[in-house]
């Protein structure tokens, strides 16, 4: 039997070579790439922006990027929003994802 209410839409994600912002795509998904990926690599500054911004999930490395853990969805992201839009860091911004 056929449920169409139960069908995950599929998306598809490319890393842009710019960052891009305001440009509506963000508001399209609902924050599939926020909750899709266990943790996002992020530079030192972002590490200490984000610390500064409240992230509990971070992930100091030595010898590699360090990490955001966003295992089960990112804490930024609330009520269908990242909370901190305008301070995400830069793979966040040359994200890009469609519906396919």
């Amino acid at each position: 039997m056929f449920f169409p209410s139960r069908q995950k839409k599929k998306y598809r994600g490319i890393l842009l070579d710019t960052p891009r912002n305001n440009d509506g795509r963000c508001e399209q998904c609902g924050g599939v790439c926020c909750s899709s990926f266990t943790a996002i690599d992020i530079s030192w500054d972002e590490y200490i922006r984000l610390e500064k911004l409240g992230a509990k999930r971070l992930q100091l490395s030595l010898f590699g990027p360090h990490k955001l853990e966003i295992d089960s969805g990112c804490e930024f992201f609330t009520e269908g929003r990242c909370c901190i839009y305008e301070e995400r860091p830069d793979i966040c911004r040359r994200f890009f994802c469609s519906e396919t």
